[in-house]
């Protein structure tokens, strides 16, 4: 700016040399003096550091400094105007236009000073054109000028915008640049990666502290090191092959990413991936390779446990169901030349453990029975679990029967040993199932399905055996799942119906209900046991909306009857499961309109013994709808008394096996009568079932037992056959008076 105020001054002077000679050196004169000052006052500023910020002071300074010498620079110009004319009078205007728009250009970053000079330029231009005239060029000059000042405040405005907007910017990317910086190091010396860096020979340098702390050398070793060599370990599998395969991606400079190569570090096993592209010059010359570098050996061991999940059971650690159905598999390739055998096992007793005594425990003699029959086996037989207390075994060393049926004896009695858990005594047993290959079949699946079928003999002929498959086996499991396939088009088919049997008042003979039982009339074998399907219904989840039928169907009949006389109902353990069996009851009631009192649960002690917590709770919310609950087969299980303490069920049925030998066994007599203190003392009645003759009825009477039920008075007869009378004995049509 100094040096064009000279050049300005001085080319005036020059050519208005003419013109008051005197008055223009003068002029000019002080003008070079001034801007040497100002020179000055410039060079001081920039001895400021370089982060120091511009005080309001300095921009007071600037904008004096401005105005003396914009009086200075136009002071002479404005004064000759009215001295001159013509050409001379054009040049004085094109010094001041120039002096207008010279100086808006060059205070443009500093808008009061530009404004002010803008503005005093402006004034005395305009002041001097009017001085000499006020002639229309003059005024149309003057306008001009007016015009000119507004454009150039305008201009300078706009650039102090845009010059602050470029400050911010640059203010703010020095600021990301510190936060990059600072988070880069934080990342180096904290996270878990850290970068790396090669010249054009692919060897180190300027890479991270972590790097070489990783590497447990020294920065100085690392540098000037292959990348290649500081990666090789001959002692981590599969370490070589992994730098080789990096050694191509680097030699053919190609961009990389998450390349795992496995390491031993303090004689554990990690892995490090890297990722890596090349890096050019601004001519496109290879300059090396820049990267990160990441240990993952936490997820390659999470990596490797999954997998291990996979195939083996997490309680047990014993391989389970996938791994031995390979290995089964595996095995049966070689079978023509090494038969096999696989063992089917499943404990006895096993959920009443679990359920008595908790979780925690059964996980206990799961891990201990493991341990036992993992005794038993010698290297070449394989033992895995399935799952709950189910396992398997694969003897795949040239098995025969002779050996085969030696270790399933042995397997049987370990497991019948007592067990101790909690510091107590518990006992289960064993049950086997066994099939050889290729004789009981040669693929996986079949051999599986035959022992199981095994198995399911081994459990019908009384648990704590083994059994050899034999090809009937094979059919009656055929004819168990063909009969569970028909079981579930039988409800809606309509080929399931309920039978009723009448409970009398022991003393009077008065009929005071019927119990609802199921039976099947199958389209081609015709009426099916119940103890035939019921389990089959139970073990495949059918008893579920079978239950649910029987209960409104049950309720439906119930709502005919005469109003003294109530529905008894049987529910399954398997219906408590679902935790919605009170919502099943109450809409059953609903839809039928049948007084809840008029309707009886009948439950026996296996449904306490799966969860008796879960059991009791949903017992309690049926007891609040208003129906009463009792507890059947009464005297069969070991720990019923503990139930009646749980719960005070209204009536408790005397199982049939006493009532059968009480006129002869002693023990059966003190057994009912004790069973009648018991449940008089609590408030709860006793109904007698399996009544067949007089003698039985005779002494339960006199025992003081309320309710008789047995072929005494009936045995169970459909709905239409109850209606019509078609009873034998004392309660020949009972029901007659029904409203139907």
């Amino acid at each position: 700016m100094m040096l064009a105020n000279v050049a300005c001054a001085g080319a005036f002077t020059f050519l208005m040399f003419k013109h008051h000679a005197s008055v223009l050196l003068t002029w000019c004169s002080v003008v070079t003096l001034m801007s040497l000052g100002q020179l000055a006052l410039s060079l001081r500023a920039n001895a400021r550091p370089p982060h120091q910020s511009v005080a309001a002071r300095d921009i007071h300074l600037l904008s004096l400094q401005t105005v003396v010498m914009g009086v200075c620079l136009v002071s002479v110009p404005v004064w000759l105007m009215p001295r001159v004319s013509g050409l001379e009078l054009g040049c004085v205007i094109c010094l001041l236009t120039g002096l207008l728009w010279g100086g808006s250009i060059l205070l443009a970053t500093v808008l009061p000073a530009a404004v002010i000079y803008i503005g005093l330029v402006m004034t005395a231009t305009i002041a001097g054109l009017l001085l000499s005239s006020w002639d229309a060029p003059h005024l149309y000059l003057a306008g001009l000028f007016v015009i000119g000042g507004g454009t150039a405040i305008r201009s300078v405005r706009r650039q102090v915008k845009q010059f602050g907007a470029g400050q911010r910017q640059q203010y703010n990317l020095e600021q990301q640049g510190e936060v990059i910086a600072l988070l880069l190091r934080d990342y180096e010396e904290q996270a878990s990666d850290w970068l790396w860096e090669t010249d054009a020979k692919h060897r180190c340098h300027s890479s991270s502290p972590r790097f070489a702390e990783k590497l447990a050398r020294s920065q100085d070793a690392i540098d000037a090191t292959s990348l290649i060599a500081l990666l090789q370990d001959v002692t981590a599998a599969g370490n070589t092959e992994a730098c080789d395969a990096l050694q191509a991606h680097i030699e053919a400079r190609r961009p990389f990413r998450d390349h795992v190569v496995p390491l031993v570090q303090n004689g554990n096993a990690c892995w490090w991936s890297l990722s890596g592209r090349p890096i050019h010059d601004k001519n496109g010359t290879f300059q090396g390779y820049r990267g990160v570098c990441a240990d993952i050996s936490a997820a390659k061991r999470a990596e490797a446990r999954v997998a291990h999940l996979a195939y083996y059971d997490v309680l047990t650690e014993l391989p389970n169901r996938m791994l031995f159905g390979e290995r089964l598999a595996q095995a049966l390739r070689g079978v023509e030349r090494n038969p096999l055998a696989v063992l089917s096992l499943d404990l006895d007793g096993f959920k009443a453990v679990n359920d008595r005594h908790g979780h925690p425990a059964g996980d206990q003699l799961l891990i201990a029975v493991t341990d036992r029959l993992q005794a038993e086996l010698d290297g070449t037989d394989m033992l895995a679990r399935f799952g709950g207390d189910e396992f398997m075994i694969l003897d795949a060393a040239d098995a025969n029967q002779g050996s085969v049926e030696a270790l399933a004896q042995r397997l049987v009695r370990c497991v019948s040993t007592p067990f101790m858990i909690g510091g107590e005594d518990v006992s289960i047993g064993l049950s086997i199932g066994i099939a050889f290959a290729p004789s009981d079949g040669d693929t996986a699946e079949e051999l599986l399905r035959n022992a199981d079928a095994a198995l399911y003999r081994s459990k019908a002929d009384g648990r704590g055996t083994f059994s050899f498959f034999a090809p009937e086996m094979d059919q009656k499991l055929q004819e168990r799942q063909r009969l569970v396939h028909d079981l579930r088009t039988a409800l809606a088919h309509g080929e399931l119906v309920l039978h009723y049997q009448p409970f009398v008042e022991s003393q009077t003979g008065t009929i005071t209900g019927c119990e609802a039982l199921l039976r099947w009339q199958h389209p081609k074998l015709g009426m099916v046991s119940p103890a035939d399907f019921i389990p089959l219904a139970e073990t495949s989840g059918l008893i579920i909306p079978i239950g649910a039928w029987v209960i409104a169907e049950a309720c439906r009949e119930a709502a005919s009857w005469p109003v003294n006389h109530r529905v008894s109902v049987n529910i399954s353990a398997v219906q408590f499961r679902t935790r919605d069996l009170p919502h099943i009851i109450l809409a059953a009631l609903t839809h039928s309109g049948l007084a809840p009192s008029r309707l009886e649960v009948e439950v026996t002690e296996g449904v306490l013994i799966e969860d008796a917590v879960a059991a009791l709770d949903i017992l309690r919310q049926i007891r609040a709808l208003g129906v009463r609950i009792a507890l059947d087969d009464f005297g069969t299980g070991y720990s019923s008394l503990s139930y009646l303490r749980s719960f005070a069920f209204d009536k408790v049925k005397i199982d049939r096996s006493f009532v059968k030998e009480l006129p002869s066994r002693r023990d059966s007599q003190v057994i009912v009568q004790a069973i009648r203190d018991m449940a008089h003392g609590l408030g709860m009645t006793i109904t007698a079932e399996g009544v067949e003759t007089e003698e039985q009825a005779e002494q339960l009477r006199a025992t003081g037992c309320e309710e008789l039920q047995g072929y005494l008075y009936s045995r169970p007869k459909s709905a239409e056959d109850l209606a019509h009378g078609q009873n034998e004995g004392p309660v020949g049509g009972f029901i007659r008076s029904r409203a139907i």
